[in-house]
């Protein structure tokens, strides 16, 4: 999981880089067509049990909330708004999946979890705090498409971790995007018809490239593995190494600045995710895996 945000930090200062150039749906539906086609053919896992009849519409859900839904809305949201602001408000996943588990019955509220979440949320508010939006109308929307991605990738974590437990991850991502390659074609039929393909530069496919083969299969395919053996809250809380990682990376790369507050509240939420991921010592919620399998 650590290594998962890594990937999806570098994700933000990538995909700014790309999208000067690319539309924000161009960019999301390209990342997610070339993933579907690699996931299914390339990386297809060829020996994997059949999928159970009951499973096809649960995998069309996953697939609307964690790569339709989370996918334009992210990154819609970080074309208008800075790196480290929608680093800091993903932070807002695991607040939305504990919730989501705690009602549908998923997992018990610990004190420790609780108190892990709560200390890194309260990093991330101070991050947010030191560091500060543009207090624009445009950053104000891109805001609340991060949230809105937020909680849809949140709902995911917590509905698919029954299914990740009995079913080949690498299966089920491929499914997932292939589904998505088709829902959002008409959502993103039109930019595409627009887009300026002979005026992108070499550096803008590159980054596209980048962002489809790290943060896109890779990351998804571990995130997946993960949900196997930790709870979907702990899956979750590791988010908050984002906006650690992502500072620095836009400090390197966007020229944003790094100052003290940043620090100390990256010194809270990586305590924050110690502490959730103490709490996880037992076996996952939700029913075993019946085989092991590696993605």
């Amino acid at each position: 999981m650590a290594s998962v945000s890594m990937l999806f930090a570098t994700n933000y200062i990538v995909s700014k880089l790309g999208m000067h150039v690319f539309n924000p749906l161009t960019f999301a539906y390209v990342r997610v067509l070339v993933a579907a086609i690699i996931l299914n053919t390339v990386l297809r896992e060829r020996n994997a049990a059949p999928l159970a009849p009951g499973d096809g519409w649960p995998l069309v859900g996953f697939s609307i909330l964690a790569v339709v839904i989370n996918q334009s809305l992210f990154l819609a949201g970080l074309a208008l708004t800075t790196a480290h602001a929608a680093a800091i408000l993903i932070t807002t996943v695991p607040i939305f999946a504990l919730a989501a588990a705690i009602v549908l019955g998923r997992e018990r509220p610990t004190a420790t979890k609780i108190s892990g979440i709560a200390l890194s949320a309260a990093g991330a508010i101070v991050l947010v705090g030191g560091e500060g939006f543009s207090g624009t109308w445009k950053s104000l929307i891109g805001d609340l498409m991060i949230v809105g991605n937020s909680l849809a990738y949140a709902l995911y974590l917590v509905f698919s971790k029954p299914a990740m437990a009995r079913m080949s991850a690498r299966r089920v991502i491929a499914r997932m995007f292939a589904i998505a390659s088709i829902v959002m074609l008409p959502i993103a039929a039109w930019p595409m018809f627009h887009e300026p393909w002979r005026a992108i530069p070499s550096g803008a496919w590159l980054s596209l490239a980048f962002v489809i083969a790290g943060p896109t299969i890779a990351a998804y395919l571990m995130n997946a593995w993960a949900l196997k053996y930790a709870e979907s809250s702990v899956v979750a809380a590791y988010t908050y190494l984002q906006p650690v990682f992502a500072v620095i990376l836009a400090a390197m790369f966007l020229q944003e600045s790094i100052r003290p507050i940043a620090l100390l509240a990256g010194a809270m939420i990586v305590a924050g995710v110690y502490v959730s991921g103490r709490s996880a010592g037992g076996p996952p919620a939700g029913p075993p895996p019946a085989r092991r399998q590696v993605a």
